[in-house]
């Protein structure tokens, strides 16, 4: 008989391997909470700590390969340790930070390996990572990747592989509401100023080529990419996964409310369910004039297909719609049909050829 707490993560499990986790590891965790009632976020946090062991033995030994896989893989297992607590926020606080040290070492040894970056925004500042295609002309053509409601920049690795294979330059970071940067800046629904202020401070890059940036984003980034596109012309294309035309409040499980709540500094569930009421689209698709491409799971029980049908309708440049029939949310159990399907179609926007 399944625990709670691993009930209550099923739906996640697609979303997890395709994060990077491997397989056995998440058989583990699963057999150890049902079997022995064990706290999700602590087996994960074990699996991390042994995951950097190994990474740190590695690298003593000169193996910077093994090293840069061995961190990324612990990072990654904080980010799940962390995902989903929402109550205890000192300890979720010392796990981001452990995912954060943990990717930090990962990152020279990474390919193409990550470039720490820091975006400035009024006297403060937000966390970015950049990876550069590999033997790819400069200037390169970037795609900005806004991640979902519990996701960080940590996560996005997978995500980045196809784009950069392709010659996309790849930027992830934890904007409003996300990971550490959650302190400063809570999330609000005009995060567009996060996506402009990571224009500016990249566009001056002369390794990137400032007339093709584009944006990606899933679930909530999925609704908050078209956003930024409609109020900044520097983006020439955006690609949307299992995002909603406005948020979907009455569909959220009682533990993302609790998580939404956190993360706009909302004092209780009821007052966050007002601030939810103001992520809308409305009047905004018709200002996205670039090209977009809308990819939505018709199974997805968390942000309903008719709203990618609704963005589509209403944008007002070109944009194509893919739904699919077999897909979860964000089509997560469905990598290889989606993945290389945005990859392709963003190379080819930004002037990029699909083949070698």
């Amino acid at each position: 008989m399944a625990s709670i707490e691993v009930e209550r993560n099923m739906p996640r499990l697609p979303r997890i391997i395709n994060s990077g986790v491997d397989y056995s590891d998440l058989q583990r965790v699963l057999d150890r909470c049902n079997s022995k009632n064990e706290h999700w976020g602590k087996v994960w946090e074990e699996v991390a700590t042994m995951h950097e062991a190994i990474g740190d033995e590695a690298l003593r030994d000169g193996r910077t390969i093994s090293a840069g896989e061995a961190f990324q893989r612990a990072s990654v297992c904080f980010h799940m340790a962390q995902a989903t607590e929402h109550h205890d926020l000192e300890w979720k606080e010392s796990l981001q930070w452990r995912q954060h040290a943990a990717f930090r070492k990962a990152m020279p040894y990474l390919r193409p390996p990550v470039q720490a970056i820091e975006v400035p925004y009024k006297g403060k500042s937000f966390p970015g990572y950049l990876r550069l295609p590999e033997g790819a002309p400069r200037p390169v053509p970037c795609v900005i990747l806004l991640a979902g409601l519990d996701s960080t920049k940590e996560e996005t690795v997978t995500n980045e592989a196809d784009f950069l294979k392709r010659g996309i330059a790849t930027f992830s970071f934890d904007g409003p509401g996300q990971s550490l940067t959650r302190v400063d800046f809570p999330l609000v629904p005009n995060i567009e100023w996060s996506v402009g202020a990571i224009l500016d401070h990249l566009t001056k890059r002369a390794d990137l080529d400032s007339d093709r940036f584009a944006v990606w984003g899933r679930s909530v980034g999925g609704h908050t990419a078209p956003r930024a596109a409609a109020y900044d012309s520097r983006i020439k294309a955006c690609v949307s996964i299992g995002g909603f035309y406005s948020w979907p409040w009455d569909r959220f499980r009682k533990e993302s409310r609790e998580e939404f709540a956190m993360v706009t500094h909302s004092p209780s569930v009821e007052a966050a369910e007002k601030v939810a009421r103001a992520f809308t689209l409305e009047g905004l698709m018709p200002k996205v004039k670039c090209p977009l491409l809308i990819v939505h799971s018709q199974g997805d029980m968390v942000c309903d297909y008719k709203d990618a049908e609704r963005m589509a309708n209403e944008a007002g440049g070109p944009v194509q719609l893919m739904l699919f029939p077999d897909g979860n949310h964000v089509c997560d159990n469905i990598p290889y049909k989606v993945r290389p399907l945005m990859a392709d179609w963003l190379a080819r926007q930004l002037g990029l050829s699909a083949s070698w």
